[in-house]
């Protein structure tokens, strides 16, 4: 009897126990996964130095004032150079300094009031300013400076053949587009006004030069 009593009040002590054991029990709640943030990309950085190639084609206006008849030719032709420059990259904007060389292959023979001329530039070049604003990897920029190109005119029926270094302002606006960290594209418009020429001596009168291109190139950055 004495047994039964003893383990009935055990039981009892127990039972008393067991929502206070419960009470202090912590209930394991399952892992939360770390949600994964992808990393914006970055923007690309403009800034640096860069050397390229480039390739188009380019018209010079051959322009001569009196006695009549005036010279009033367009001498186009095929044109390769290089360029190089250093770019400064702020905020979206792109600002610098550029030169570049290139030769024309152009000549071209034509006729003005009897007299037979033949005409050509070769070396050309410029040095300028550069402006623009970037979308990531597309730039489009404006351009503009100091410009030159050597020139000729021949009176083909006197064979006298004058020479000259034509110096003038361009200006221009184009695109450029980054393919990788390094590697860039561009498609580029310029005019260029050289303003008068000794060349039209050939022709016993005075003249200018001016010229329209469109370059195509391709650049490495630095």
């Amino acid at each position: 009897m004495k047994s039964i009593i003893l383990g009935a009040a055990g039981i009892l002590v127990t039972a008393s126990a067991l929502p206070a054991f419960a009470a202090d029990m912590t209930i394991a709640e399952p892992p939360v996964e770390t949600p994964i943030v992808e990393a914006a990309p970055g923007v690309y950085d403009w800034g640096g130095f860069y050397v390229g190639v480039n390739t188009g084609y380019a018209w010079t206006g051959v322009n001569s004032d009196g006695p009549a008849p005036a010279i009033d030719q367009r001498v186009g032709g095929f044109a390769l150079g290089a360029f190089a420059g250093y770019n400064f990259f702020n905020d979206g904007w792109v600002y610098g300094v550029e030169a570049d060389v290139k030769h024309d292959f152009n000549n071209d023979r034509f006729s003005s009031g009897g007299t037979t001329y033949e005409a050509e530039t070769k070396w050309g070049g410029s040095v300028r300013a550069r402006l623009g604003y970037a979308f990531d990897r597309t730039l489009v920029y404006a351009t503009g400076g100091w410009a030159f190109t050597n020139a000729a005119l021949e009176n083909v029926n006197t064979g006298v053949k004058e020479k000259d270094t034509s110096h003038g302002w361009t200006v221009g606006a184009g695109v450029e587009q980054a393919f990788t960290d390094t590697v860039a594209g561009r498609l580029e418009y310029r005019y260029t006004d050289y303003r008068s020429s000794d060349i039209f001596q050939a022709a016993g009168r005075d003249g200018d030069l001016d010229s329209h291109s469109i370059m195509l190139g391709v650049s490495m950055k630095f």
